[in-house]
């Protein structure tokens, strides 16, 4: 008569398969959580519906990423209103971004090319316009980063998220750096040409921290005879988007543009960022929550001319030239 392999055996073989699992999904997320000491520090803010990318250089960026090929970068991820998830499909990065937490992962891009960028978590009513680009660019120096010397302050987390304040104003910060631009879900035409002078800006220097925006590529200073705001919730659909979203103004007057609400916005000439002449009448390129901007209308013949927000394409008005 055989003997009967103890149950005790059977038991310990599936608590040891177990333990190897658990060890190994442990290893494989701290491996994701954990950069290289070199690698170089990207925060990706989520917001509806755009995507905001601020490096440790001061450089800022909505709606495209450029990053160089080669070189470790370290992405914390962030949400200033609701649940979004960072997806880049061609590489395998998957991360939520969420209100109050901060969730890291890094990544090193190998291959040269333009890339989709996406939110993966249904957020809203723009949500499928919620898609940037990504640019990985050739590292003609061949070499890796070096370590920064002074990291982004909003996380230095071990675990898999760091606790900031809701919002932490991640959007409307105003440091020095550069900015760049693209329409929300315009992710198939090719920047090899280059961003227009009028998708580009610096912040200012200025006592109050504003953003100064730009006409035609040349800033103005003159005195302010009409005003134009953006007012608060205007980045919410239905929502007032300019006040006023109609004016008229005499030929040489200077608009003076406020931002107050919470999210980055843009007056661009043209019904839509697909225009074939946007931004060519005038443009004030990014203006940050709080920012100022000036449009000098000495150079836009008179008649009729739409005007929209590239960084939400549904905000409209019209702008009358006498």
């Amino acid at each position: 008569m055989g003997h009967s392999t103890p149950e005790w055996v059977y038991i310990g073989a599936v608590t040891a398969i177990l333990i190897w699992v658990g060890a190994e999904s442990w290893n494989i997320e701290h491996t994701l959580e954990y950069a290289p000491p070199n690698s170089e520090t990207v925060r990706v803010v989520g917001q509806q519906w755009f995507w905001s990318f601020q490096h440790a250089d001061g450089t800022q960026e909505i709606n495209e990423l450029h990053v160089k090929e080669g070189i470790p970068y370290r992405f914390e991820i962030v949400s200033s209103d609701v649940v979004h998830s960072f997806n880049i499909p061609d590489f395998a990065m998957l991360m939520d971004a969420v209100p109050g937490r901060v969730n890291t992962m890094w990544n090193i891009f190998d291959e040269p090319g333009e890339y989709l960028i996406e939110c993966r978590e249904y957020c809203g009513m723009l949500h499928q316009d919620m898609r940037a680009r990504l640019f990985v660019e050739p590292n003609t120096d061949n070499t890796t980063a070096s370590q920064p010397e002074s990291e982004p302050t909003i996380s230095q987390g071990t675990g898999t998220a760091t606790v900031v304040a809701p919002g932490g104003g991640e959007v409307g910060s105003t440091g020095t750096g550069t900015m760049r631009v693209v329409e929300p879900g315009n992710i198939t035409a090719s920047n090899e040409s280059g961003a227009s002078d009028n998708t580009s800006s610096t912040a200012s220097d200025s006592g109050d921290n504003a953003t100064t925006g730009s006409t035609n590529g040349t800033s103005t200073t003159s005195a302010a005879g009409v005003t134009l705001s953006i007012p608060a919730g205007a980045a919410t659909p239905g929502n007032p988007a300019y006040s006023p979203d109609t004016l008229t103004v005499t030929k040489g007057e200077i608009i003076a543009v406020s931002n107050d609400d919470t999210a980055p916005h843009t007056v661009t000439s043209g019904a839509s960022p697909g225009d074939a002449d946007a931004g060519q009448l005038f443009d004030t390129s990014i203006i940050m929550p709080a920012g100022k901007a000036e449009i000098d209308t000495s150079t836009i013949d008179a008649g009729e001319h739409p005007f929209h927000c590239t960084v939400h394409p549904f905000m409209t008005g019209t702008m009358t030239v006498q």
